[in-house]
């Protein structure tokens, strides 16, 4: 039902007192209120932030098994004495010797080599003969010499 033409707005006053001006400022901070929470409720999502989240969750997991591996092994080496070979180039797995000090390889095959050089050994293999072996050591090569030609025999034939 249409309101009839007023000319007098006595439903709301329109006067310009205090107390009107206080109830009209209420009003009108109670609709902006309304109107940002409904653009705040409306706003497109940003997929970018999203994704960085998504895509530091995914690099965190990897990160955290690795640290969650090394540690262990961190302790484990340096604090109990036991290496744990894991990347290429690392120490054999094994038990360390705290004591020794840790030298390379090529440097104690060089100690090993003078020291074989000054016993008089000339740093050559020994040649052996026949009659240099034992009874044993001469059935054990015989028996290998044996089992030998008969695993090329048996080859020969399968091949065949």
């Amino acid at each position: 039902m249409p309101m009839p033409h007023q000319t007098n707005y006595q439903w709301k006053p329109n006067d310009n007192g205090a107390i009107t001006n206080i109830r009209y400022d209420i009003e009108a901070e109670k609709w902006v209120n309304s109107i940002n929470k409904a653009t705040s409720k409306a706003k497109p999502t940003d997929w970018g932030a999203d994704f960085q989240f998504i895509g530091a969750a995914f690099s965190l997991i990897p990160i955290i098994l690795f640290m969650l591996l090394c540690i262990p092994i961190f302790f484990i080496k340096y604090v109990v004495g036991f290496n744990i070979k894991i990347f290429p180039g690392d120490e054999p797995t094994g038990w360390q010797d705290k004591r020794s000090s840790y030298e390379k390889l090529d440097d104690r095959i060089a100690v090993i080599k003078a020291e074989s050089k000054t016993r008089g050994n000339s740093g050559k293999k020994r040649k052996t003969t026949w009659e240099d072996l034992t009874p044993e050591e001469q059935r054990t090569v015989r028996f290998v010499q044996a089992e030998t030609a008969k695993a090329k025999a048996k080859m020969k034939n399968d091949n065949n």
